[in-house]
């Protein structure tokens, strides 16, 4: 099974996302939008995950979580990956100001690690992917479309984690709930 541990979006946020979707949508052609159900902040990648290690994985996620205060998250500038060249995903931030995020990033990277979960090596950039590319023909057009797009902020708070697990079809990926966790709980 493919995992990963991620925050799921409020419905104002996943709203809000889909607005500026379809705001950038009208003129950047080259980019596969990610259906609003879909939408969600990815805090660990797992990969494949034999069935019999997913009960564990669920426990290492619930203890990250229990160590791990609720916070408040805002969503809402765009950017894109890589930083300079073609374009591959358009996002939008996630930022909060406590650091509660990145703290439980460190404290889910720590749990999952004795698993056999290698820590990443690249420090966290919150986000949310909305659009994908596969092959960027616009000569930094829609870079420069989605820097200067201004959607608007919006807040939510972020009560749990979900374990998720990732269906791969030639339609996109499936993603259904494996386990929820309680921050702090």
């Amino acid at each position: 099974m493919r995992l990963f541990v991620a925050i799921e979006l409020s419905e104002s946020v996943r709203q809000a996302l889909s607005d500026t979707q379809a705001t950038l949508k009208q003129a950047c052609k080259d980019v596969r939008w990610i259906p609003a159900e879909q939408l969600h902040l990815t805090v660990k990648f797992l990969g494949e995950v034999v069935d019999g290690d997913v009960a564990a994985v669920s426990e290492a996620m619930e203890s990250a979580a229990a160590e791990s205060k609720p916070f408040v998250m805002r969503v809402g500038e765009c950017g894109c990956f890589p930083e300079r060249g073609a374009v591959r995903i358009v996002w939008t931030s996630a930022m909060e100001e406590n650091r509660l995020l990145a703290g439980c990033v460190a404290v889910v990277e720590a749990q999952i690690e004795p698993l056999g979960f290698p820590r990443e090596h690249r420090p966290f950039a919150a986000h949310i992917t909305i659009g994908r590319v596969r092959e960027d023909r616009s000569q930094g057009k829609v870079r420069e479309l989605v820097q200067a797009h201004r959607g608007k902020v919006v807040e939510q708070d972020v009560l749990s984690l979900a374990l998720m697990s990732s269906a791969l079809s030639p339609k996109g990926s499936t993603y259904t709930v494996v386990s929820l966790a309680k921050l702090g709980a």
